[in-house]
Formats: C-alpha cells, sequence, structure tokens
C-alpha cells in the first residue's frame, strides 16, 4: 500500500473518531484520542531504533482503541470492524488493529495477567502480548494519558459524569484490584481508583520510552494525595 493511500486512511478515521467521541464525556473526547496518538507515534519512534514497527498500525490503532470501550458501550459487535471494512486497508493491518483494540484496556490486562497466573493462558496469546510492539505502544500511550496531571483531571472529570463522590474518608483504599471487582466498579470514590487503578499503571508499562515517562506522572499523583 502506498503512502498517499496510508494517509487517506488515517484521515478518514479521523473523521470517523471525531465524529464517534462526540458522544463521550471529557474524560474520552476526541482530544484525548489526540494526546494518545502523538503518544505512541513518539514511542514508536523510539521503539523502531531498535525493531520493526508498524506505524500506520500504531497510528489506526491509537485513534480508534477507545471505540466501542465497554464504559460507555455494550455493543456485541466490533463497530471498529465494521469501520476499517469501509477503508482500504488491507484485512491482515485490519486484523491486527482490532486484535490490538481488543486488548489494550486496563481490564483485559488485569484478566491476562489472572489467566498467566492460573496457567489458562493460551500460548499463542501469551506470546503475542509479549512480542506486539504495536499493542505495547498504544498501551502505555493511553495508560500515560491516565496518570500524572491528565489523569487527575480525567479522573474527575468521569467521577463527576457518573456521580461518583471524590472522596470518602471512612472508605478504606486498597491497593490494587481483581478483573471481577473491577468490572463491577466496586471503588465508591473518585480516591479509591487511584489505589485500585491509576497507582498500579507505571509498573505495567511496556516499552522504555513509556516506563520513563510514567515515573514523573506517577510521583506528581503521589504528591497529590498527599495533599
Amino acid at each position: 500500500m502506498d503512502s498517499k493511500t496510508e494517509a487517506e486512511i488515517i484521515k478518514q478515521t479521523e473523521a470517523f473518531v471525531r465524529d464517534y467521541m462526540s458522544r463521550y464525556d471529557c474524560s474520552h473526547d476526541y482530544l484525548h484520542v489526540e494526546r494518545v496518538v502523538r503518544q505512541a507515534l513518539e514511542l514508536a519512534a523510539q521503539e523502531s531504533m531498535h525493531t520493526h514497527v508498524d506505524m500506520v498500525v500504531v497510528h489506526l490503532a491509537a485513534l480508534l482503541h477507545d471505540v466501542d470501550d465497554a464504559k460507555y458501550s455494550d455493543a456485541s459487535t466490533s463497530t471498529v470492524g465494521d469501520f476499517l471494512a469501509t477503508t482500504k486497508l488491507d484485512t491482515e493491518r485490519a486484523h491486527r488493529i482490532v486484535r490490538i483494540i481488543d486488548a489494550v484496556s486496563f481490564r483485559k490486562e488485569l484478566l491476562a495477567i489472572e489467566q498467566e497466573r492460573a496457567g489458562t493462558m493460551d500460548a499463542d496469546e501469551r506470546e503475542w502480548r509479549l512480542n506486539c510492539v504495536e499493542l505495547s505502544c498504544v498501551q502505555d500511550a493511553d495508560r500515560l494519558d491516565a496518570i500524572g496531571a491528565f489523569g487527575v483531571m480525567r479522573c474527575a472529570a468521569f467521577s463527576g459524569v457518573r456521580n461518583r463522590p471524590l472522596h470518602n474518608p471512612r472508605d478504606s483504599c486498597i491497593a490494587g484490584t481483581t478483573y471481577d471487582k473491577y468490572v463491577r466498579q466496586d471503588s465508591g470514590t473518585a480516591v479509591a481508583h487511584f489505589y485500585e487503578k491509576l497507582l498500579q499503571l507505571a509498573s505495567m508499562m511496556k516499552t522504555e520510552g513509556g516506563k520513563r515517562e510514567a515515573k514523573g506522572r506517577h510521583e506528581f499523583m503521589c504528591r497529590f494525595l498527599e495533599q
């Protein structure tokens, strides 16, 4: 596929995502998508210094990563897959993008971790998760936007939309969570969400660039919670 066709597909995808994300609140809007795209491409450029990275797959997966987000949609079909079928993107790349988006979330990562610990994860799935650099770039970029200053603001914004209390001093904040508890959204406050998820993300980064950037953002959240 030539670069002109790739550029056309990216432009088409940007228009689709801009319209689609207009139904979401400001914690998961198109501006969030733009930040994730910029960060994912930056991480991918760093990774490409020592391994092959499909930059088009990274770009499109970052653009589409929040379409059909389980927090906002219970769609049983893949909107992403249906959209990509309308583009000139080849089937193999489209399949990879759908797979990346299906695996990118914290929720799916929790499930994968639990399956690996129980020895129930498919060997091919485990190998793919470990070695798909495009997944790592998009996943790290999305998580970087969930922590630090933007992470604090986005957590407060999402809590407001869901009418979730910001803090209840009578609540105990327990570090970490399980897949089942996270799916049920058992955390009662925004502050509790920092402990169950946001403070865990720095240690879950896959790329070297992601690890470096996450360090300062994690420290920012710790200082915020100390106030």
